[in-house]
């Protein structure tokens, strides 16, 4: 839970009334908020009458704020444990909990006799308030039985904004309910009868069910207001609000009614416009905050990196919203920064029926505690239904979940955990699978002859991103039947199809986009679209050559000749050799029985080191002797028709470069040559340089270790031969100095560094590559990629792993 730099500047504030923080998903604005209480708390309420209120938005996000607390070290949590009790001036509750309380003591004071409604008790109301209405109104055929849903979404909309009158609701700005869909009439058009008649029916459905004795949950947020207006229950000396962009007009004015100003009283308003998930919502739809009567002109702070997530998840969620224009639009959208913590890219997979997509759950999961506990993963789904489905079928394959409930949450049990879209808000886990992302569900078409398409399709991007975004180290997609079109939008560069596999999901090629068509008896057979996508993966994503592919390459069985869908070659000691047979079957037909014909090919012919099967679905990659892999191997130098493996070494300790080629069957053989020059330069080969990761798994400190792997350099190359070693680099984050994905640096282990240096930091035990420089009390890491932020952070919070000499790359 430590705070960097840009979150502690924002803790340490000195309160001056209004401000606004604005941040992207992970980049720990909630943690801000917490921090914040405490800062308040010993520096800006002195006076007796001084309270603390931290608002958050629902009861699972309350519960997962006191889960993280309580996991503090022992000498931080006595302190935040006295956050949550009773007796204690901070109080930290959800806005529904604390609007409650207030309707309570409204109804208690007036002597009112009014309960809670229900959805099945509303839906009942509004139909027959519609019948009373719809006669006056024969011109509109919205105000109808048939789009009640639409409808009481309406009057829930002008409760929560507290439209009093017809006249205003006729004017306002109506958000997302402009006109239908692409070249729809306009639906809610401003000075309307629909308009008039919708105002009239909600006051026709609040009249109807205040005669059962009932109202609705907007309608009492309306009472609480009123009597927050009318009565001092207490005033707060300083307002945090969390997820404010999710909170109604009727909210916000109740939360600044009981906020008490002084001269050094503070209301902090904490917001991410892209989770703007609600459709109540008042600010998270483009309002500005002189709607409510605060100008946050200077008043704002942003916080921009995403430290939750990995470089790739946080690509993949971005590009699924950086092109919508409704929402990038926003005043208070905050683009978000890349932090060079890499992992492994999204998996998405797609399934014929529900029942595989929970064979996969179980299978994965049964994979997935070799490194993570139950209560690290997490399944997430659009609706309730679906989660309460998935949660028998785990229970039926053995392994323990339950689904999160609200107040009732458990963050600590050691089960598979469940949640909505909505409620996963807020909460993170190092695993998330996002199951049925399907057309019909994301995004939800009932509407659609009602709201605006874009709109809706927006609010569902939203969605989605927050789901994408709670995933701390693996995410999961997938679909069932026909996936949502904003898979169909992700690029596929972004994804993969099964973890530790670098295989792109699926994508279907037009027949103008084909390759080796010369070698293609039918091209419009279901087949060739499937082989099609596996030849650009060999190539594009393995780099083999597409000369080295060859299509139905014969296999001699004893008397009987078959065919291989497609045959990768290599050079072998000057002979081109069958490398990996690969055996394909039309989309979704399986791959049991191509399995075993492939392993019957493999056997066939002794030289052939690796298969791969798949029909697009699913895919096994295994050796000659039929064990399965991960992944296939990629294509290497000494595979093409070239006698040298020639490489370039930068030398950081001069700055020249060198061209070393070494002949492919005998490594010892070195040749280097001065690039500048072209002169063949004579150095000592006898240093071995243990290469002992990449610059992202985190650094070993002992040297006592024997490593598989050495490079032989130069010894005057090196500082110290005892005290080198060699990292794979497995990010892009160095490339504007040269150093790119895939490149080997070699460092001199050492504690100090110099301005201007490249080092190998550790930051909470994992390790990064960066330009250093000292600023004070503080260290500046920077990147060579304008893609990424700089990272400040404070000394101690920074060790110096070793400092690089030079890095070498293929040519």
């Amino acid at each position: 839970m430590k705070l960097n730099m840009e979150q502690r500047r924002i803790v340490e504030l000195e309160p001056n009334g209004h401000m606004m923080v604005k941040g992207v998903a992970g980049s720990g604005k909630t943690t801000v908020a917490i921090r914040r209480i405490s800062f308040l708390q010993n520096h800006y309420s002195h006076e007796e009458d001084d309270t603390i209120l931290l608002v958050t938005y629902n009861k699972t996000l309350l519960q997962y704020i006191k889960y993280q607390y309580q996991k503090l070290a022992d000498e931080e949590q006595e302190k935040y444990e006295q956050l949550f009790a009773k007796e204690s001036e901070v109080e930290i509750v959800t806005i529904d909990s604390l609007m409650y309380k207030y309707f309570t003591q409204h109804i208690r004071r007036l002597n009112l006799s009014l309960k809670p409604s229900n959805n099945m008790l509303d839906h009942k109301v509004m139909i027959k308030a519609i019948h009373h209405v719809q006669h006056k109104y024969p011109k509109s055929k919205i105000i109808s039985p048939k789009n009640s849903l639409f409808l009481l979404d309406e009057v829930t909309w002008i409760n929560a904004c507290q439209i009093e009158d017809v006249a205003t609701y006729q004017q306002i700005d109506r958000t997302g309910r402009a006109s239908g869909g692409s070249g729809a009439p306009q639906k809610l058009s401003r000075n309307s009868d629909l308009r008039a008649g919708i105002f009239e029916l909600m006051e026709t459905f609040n009249e109807l069910l205040a005669k059962e004795g009932y109202l609705t949950f907007k309608q009492m947020n309306l009472l609480a207001l009123q009597e927050a207006q009318q009565m001092n229950h207490g005033k707060y000396t300083h307002v945090i609000i969390d997820e404010s962009q999710d909170l109604t007009k009727v909210q916000l004015e109740f939360l600044k009614c009981i906020y008490q100003e002084k001269a050094y009283s503070s209301i902090m308003f904490v917001a991410d416009n892209t989770q703007s998930i609600y459709s109540q919502s008042w600010l998270g739809k483009g309002r500005p905050y002189t709607s409510i009567g605060y100008d946050m002109s200077g008043k704002s702070r942003i916080l921009s990196k995403n430290y939750r997530t990995t470089t790739e998840i946080s690509k993949a969620a971005y590009q699924l919203i950086e092109n919508d224009s409704s929402i990038n639009a926003n005043v208070d959208f905050v683009k978000p920064s890349l932090i060079d913590r890499h992992g492994h890219p999204p998996i998405y997979r797609f399934f014929t029926s529900s029942q595989n997509q929970i064979n996969f759950l179980i299978k994965e999961i049964q994979t997935l505690t070799n490194d993570y506990r139950y209560a690290e993963i997490c399944i997430v789904a659009k609706e309730k239904r679906i989660i309460e489905s998935v949660s028998q079928g785990l229970q039926s394959g053995g392994i323990a979940c339950e689904i999160l409930q609200s107040s009732e949450a458990n963050f600590e049990s050691d089960k598979v955990k469940l949640v909505t879209m909505h409620s996963i808000k807020g909460l993170e886990f190092k695993v998330i699978f996002l199951i049925d992302l399907n057309e019909g569900v994301i995004p939800n078409t009932r509407l659609y002859d009602l709201d605006e398409e874009e709109m809706m399709d927006s609010e569902d991007r939203k969605l989605l991103y927050v789901g994408m975004t709670r995933a701390n180290e693996l995410l999961y997609m997938s679909s069932v039947n026909k996936p949502t079109k904003f898979i169909k939008e992700m690029n596929m560069e972004y994804l993969r199809m099964q973890r530790d596999c670098q295989l792109r999901p699926f994508q279907s090629i037009g027949i103008q986009g084909y390759e080796l068509t010369n070698q293609v008896t039918d091209l419009n057979s279901k087949e060739e679209v499937v082989r099609q996508w596996l030849i650009r993966e060999l190539y594009q994503t393995y780099g083999y050559p597409l000369d080295l592919l060859e299509l139905e390459f014969p296999v001699q069985q004893f008397s009987k000749k078959g065919y291989i869908d497609i045959a990768v070659q290599i050079y072998a000691k000057g002979e081109i050799v069958p490398y990996i047979f690969a055996e394909v079957k039309r989309f979704g037909s399986g791959i049991q029985d191509a399995t075993q014909q492939l392993k019957s090919y493999l056997e066939a012919n002794s030289r052939v080191r690796y298969g791969i099967v798949t029909d697009g679905i699913d895919v096994i990659c295994m050796d000659r002797s039929g064990e399965v892999l991960n992944d296939l191997p990629k294509c290497q130098p000494q595979f093409l028709p070239e006698t040298k493996n020639r490489k370039l070494y930068v030398n950081l300790k001069n700055n020249k470069k060198y061209s070393m080629s070494t002949e492919l069957d005998n490594e010892n053989i070195v040749e280097i040559t001065d690039v500048e020059s072209g002169l063949l330069v004579n150095f000592d080969m006898k240093c071995k340089i243990p290469l002992i990761g990449d610059v992202a798994a985190g650094v070993p400190i002992s040297i006592n270790i024997v490593y598989d792997s050495v490079l032989t350099l130069p010894k005057e190359w090196v500082v110290s031969e005892s005290n080198s070693f060699a990292l794979i680099v497995t990010g892009d984050s160095m490339k504007d100095a040269g150093i790119d994905k895939g490149d080997v640096v070699i460092v001199n282990r050492q504690q100090s560094a110099s301005n201007g240096d490249i080092v190998i930091a550790i930051i909470d035990e994992e390790a990064t590559m960066k330009k250093f420089m000292p600023m004070g009390d503080s260290i500046l890491l920077l990147s060579e990629n304008p893609k990424y932020e700089p990272i400040q952070m404070k000394k101690e919070d920074v060790l110096i792993n070793g400092k690089v000499i030079g890095f070498m790359k293929n040519q």
